[in-house]
């Protein structure tokens, strides 16, 4: 997406939501699958998606989003790894977490809390279809832009 003008893209955002008609929001089909713990999802704060570089400046404790490939998981184990888009390695803890449908390979965001330097207390991991096909370098550059101070509203979650 290039813009033609060199107004900064949230402005072109704002501009052409502003002259565009009212619309209503369009469902769509999304195929992925979920391992989560329900109770413990409900009970967390919505985290902000990061990649390993910005994993290792969050706060421990804090909730987080990490996408990346598992690379190491063995069926009925309470751990697997995670390579992460921009190549860090996150060791993941899925104590109470189904596994079910997990596998090596798999193309995953972890959701949880920093438990360390580079481990992750998950309390569910989304699935995304096609397994291993997801470009995980044009994800890493979608972290990365939403950390920027002009765009960071357009990623934000909706506060309710």
């Amino acid at each position: 997406f290039w813009l033609k003008s060199r107004e900064p893209l949230a402005a072109h955002v704002a501009r052409r939501n502003l002259n565009s008609s009212p619309t209503a929001m369009v469902a769509m089909d999304v195929d992925t699958s979920a391992a989560v713990d329900m109770q413990a999802l409900a009970a967390l704060q919505v985290g902000g998606r990061v990649n390993f570089g910005l994993f290792q400046q969050a706060a421990t404790g804090a909730s987080v989003r990490i996408a990346g490939r598992i690379t190491e998981f063995q069926a009925g184990a309470k751990s697997c790894t995670i390579t992460t888009t921009d190549g860090g390695v996150v060791q993941v803890a899925v104590a109470d977490v189904p596994t079910s449908g997990l596998l090596a390979g798999v193309f995953v965001e972890a959701v949880g809390t920093k438990a360390g330097e580079a481990a992750l207390a998950a309390v569910g991991f989304y699935a995304f279809p096609g397994g291993g096909d997801a470009d995980v370098e044009l994800w890493d550059e979608s972290v990365k832009l939403a950390q920027l101070p002009q765009l960071r509203d357009l990623f934000a979650p909706a506060q309710l």
